[in-house]
C-alpha cells in the first residue's frame, strides 16, 4: 500500500467557487444500469488548485447520478490533509505528495489511504499586462523575490533597468500544497518565504489583485489565470527552465513536454480505503471514473494531462485496492475504459 467517451453536460466554469463548499456528483462509463443504483454523499476535502477538476468531473457525474452529491471543499492542502487524516472525508485532493507529519496522522487514526495522479499543473508567474518591462524572469531573480527576509522592494531591486517602482506581492498562504510546492522549488526549503507579501488561500483572489494592479506580481495555479486572462489585464511571465536553455510559459507543450521546470507538478486524489470498503460501488466508480476522463477534465479546467501510461497505472491501483477489500471490479457501476 502505497502512503507515499462519456457524454457530458455543457461546460460551466467553477473556478470560482472556491472558499466555500461545492456540492457535485460523479459518473463516467457504465457497467450498466443506466443513471440509478448509485447514492450517497462523497466528502471531497482538499487542494484550492486541484478542486477544479473535481468539481468538473463531479458536475458531469451529478447529470448521470442526481442521488450522489459529491461535496467539494477546497480549503487548500494542508488544511484537508488535516480533515482525511483524520478520518473526516472519503477523498483529499492534493496538489503535493503526503508530507511524513500528515503520514503520522493518518497512522494515528489508523486512515489507510493511496493516491491516483489526475493531471499536471503549471504555477504561473504573473503580471499586470500594462507591465510591459518584465518580459521574462530568472530562477535567481525569483528565489531573490520571495526568499525569506528578502530585501527586494521594488521592480529596480531585481533589475536596475526596470522601473523604482514598489512591488505589490500576491501568493498562497501556508496551508496551501501550492505554498509547499513553490517554496522548495524556488526557496530550496518548504515555508522558506518572505513574510511580508499579500498571502490567501484563494488563488482566484491572487489572480484578481494582479489584474487590479499594474505594479502587482505573484503566483498560483494556472487554470485560475487561464479562467480570467482573457477578460482581465493579466498574463503569464516567462520563467527560466532547469532542465533546458530558455524562458518558457505554462503552455501545454511546455509542461507535457518537461521544458517548464521547476514550476510543472503532478496533481493528486487520494482516497480513504476504509470508505472504500464500507461504500464500495459508490466510491469504487468514482475512483474509476475519475481516472477514466481525469485527464481530459485536466485539460478542461486549463491544467494538463498526465502521461498516457499514469492512466492505466491508476486502474491497476483501484484494481488493487478492490482486492484488498474483497470486491472486484465487476462489483462496481462504472467500469474501466
Amino acid at each position: 500500500m502505497a502512503h507515499t467517451p462519456s457524454d457530458r453536460v455543457s461546460r460551466r466554469s467553477v473556478l470560482a467557487t472556491t472558499g466555500a463548499a461545492a456540492a457535485f456528483g460523479l459518473a463516467g462509463c457504465l457497467g450498466g444500469g443506466g443513471g440509478d443504483g448509485l447514492s450517497g454523499t462523497i466528502d471531497a476535502s482538499g487542494s484550492n488548485t486541484v478542486a477544479p477538476i473535481t468539481s468538473w468531473a463531479g458536475e458531469n457525474f451529478s447529470n448521470e447520478f442526481p442521488d450522489v452529491l459529491v461535496d467539494v471543499d477546497p480549503q487548500g492542502t494542508g488544511a484537508g490533509f488535516q480533515e482525511f487524516c483524520r478520518q473526516n472525508s472519503d477523498v483529499q485532493s492534493a496538489s503535493r505528495l503526503i508530507t511524513d507529519e500528515e503520514v503520522d496522522l493518518c497512522n494515528e487514526n489508523d486512515v489507510n489511504y493511496d493516491h491516483l495522479e489526475v493531471g499536471l499543473d503549471g504555477l504561473a508567474v504573473v503580471k499586470n499586462s500594462e507591465n510591459d518591462w518584465v518580459d521574462n524572469i530568472t530562477l535567481d531573480e525569483l528565489q531573490q523575490v520571495w526568499e525569506f527576509q528578502s530585501d527586494v522592494e521594488t521592480w529596480s531591486d531585481i533589475r536596475s533597468e526596470w522601473p523604482d517602482r514598489e512591488i505589490a506581492l500576491h501568493a498562497r498562504d501556508s496551508a496551501s500544497g501550492t505554498f509547499d510546492y513553490f517554496t522548495r522549488a524556488i526557496n530550496g526549503e518548504i515555508g522558506n518565504i518572505r513574510d511580508d507579501y499579500s498571502a490567501t488561500s484563494q488563488t482566484n483572489e491572487i489572480m484578481g489583485a494582479v489584474a487590479d494592479n499594474i505594479d502587482g506580481f505573484g503566483w498560483g495555479g494556472v487554470g485560475y489565470l487561464r479562467a480570467i486572462e482573457d477578460d482581465q489585464p493579466i498574463e503569464a511571465v516567462p520563467v527560466e527552465s532547469d532542465s533546458v536553455d530558455g524562458f518558457f510559459l505554462p503552455q501545454r507543450e511546455n509542461v507535457e513536454s518537461g521544458d517548464y521546470s521547476p514550476l510543472a507538478r503532478p496533481l493528486f486524489a487520494y482516497f480513504n480505503l476504509a470508505s472504500l470498503e464500507e461504500r464500495t460501488d459508490l466510491i469504487g466508480s468514482f475512483a474509476r471514473f475519475y481516472t477514466n476522463d481525469a485527464q481530459d477534465y485536466a485539460r478542461d479546467e486549463g491544467f494538463f494531462a498526465a502521461p498516457p501510461e499514469v492512466t492505466d497505472e491508476n486502474h491497476d491501483k483501484i484494481d488493487s485496492w478492490l482486492d484488498q477489500v474483497g470486491a472486484s471490479p465487476d462489483d462496481l457501476t462504472v467500469q474501466r475504459e
